[in-house]
């Protein structure tokens, strides 16, 4: 979007009369977007201009011409702020907040930038730093959206994706953030689990259930899996949290930690002469919420 200097100055003014007002309608709204993935909270900040029945958007002259440093919003620069470094699209990017901007092109991938500097207004892009990242990403079609949105529509436990709608298109970033659990455990760390217990449920609707928990050693993770199976949990990984301690967590259909259950279920496992004997399951309020014993 392109205004004259007079446009600007007028902009400005209106603007400061309005604060002292109290109240203002803008054109694009001023709106937000966060997301917690593992501890790791993602913020989007930004003003959501309309389509207003432009089309197309991109490459229009009015709108966003094509080859432009463009803003993904409007008025002050939008802002990604993450509250511990995460990587994007493979790029690392340390814990704060900065401006984003795309370099839109025709037939081409677009450029991400993000840099460090802040309240930008979006007709004064950043010149190019060793500071900035940037990577490449494909434009893709997507339904029509009105409203500028800036959105995580896809998540898992290590990251999601981080997507930009307006119009026909969405922009997808690749987001991952540090894991606050370490899925491997050595062979020789896990040998003194391994090996099949009784299960007996002391509380809840199941209380009085008795089954068996097999513990093994696949792909350098320890995993548990209920006799008979348990629909949800299925074979599931046992994410060591302290010397003995053990959350479960449940894998998706592509073999990737979707949940994990901690403070939620907790195994404890005694062990003597450096073999596991039993273990206790306790819940979030540490109660033992089942129990087992090592079967011979």
């Amino acid at each position: 979007m392109r205004f004259s200097p007079w446009m600007l100055l007028t902009f400005v003014i209106a603007s400061l009369f309005a604060d002292s007002a109290g109240a203002q309608i803008r054109a694009s709204e001023i709106g937000s977007m966060s997301q917690i993935i593992d501890g790791t909270k993602i913020t989007m900040e930004y003003s959501r201009p309309r389509a207003r029945g432009r089309d197309p958007l991109f490459g229009n002259p009015r709108v966003v011409r094509w080859d432009e440093v463009w803003t993904p919003g409007a008025n002050y620069a939008t802002t990604l702020e993450v509250s511990k470094d995460v990587t994007v699209n493979g790029k690392r990017l340390a814990k704060g907040k900065y401006s984003v901007w795309f370099v839109v092109k025709k037939d081409a991938p677009w450029t991400v930038v993000i840099d460090p500097r802040v309240r930008l207004y979006h007709m004064e892009p950043p010149e190019s730093t060793t500071t900035q990242i940037r990577f490449p990403v494909r434009p893709e079609e997507a339904p029509f959206t009105e409203v500028l949105t800036w959105s995580v529509p896809a998540l898992s436990a290590g990251g999601g994706m981080l997507a930009m709608n307006w119009g026909k298109v969405r922009i997808p970033i690749e987001l991952t953030v540090q894991p606050s659990y370490v899925l491997t455990l050595s062979a020789a760390d896990a040998a003194p689990y391994l090996g099949r217990y009784s299960y007996l449920v002391r509380l809840g609707p199941d209380s009085g259930k008795v089954s068996s928990l097999s513990v093994t050693h696949e792909d350098n993770t320890l995993k548990g899996q209920w006799e008979p199976n348990d629909p949800y949990f299925k074979k599931f990984a046992l994410i060591r949290i302290a010397p003995n301690w053990f959350a479960p967590g449940v894998y998706d259909e592509n073999g990737v930690i979707y949940e994990v259950y901690k403070p939620e279920m907790t195994f404890e496992f005694t062990a003597v002469g450096g073999k596991a004997v039993s273990l206790e399951v306790r819940g979030e309020d540490d109660r033992v919420e089942a129990a087992g014993k090592r079967i011979p």
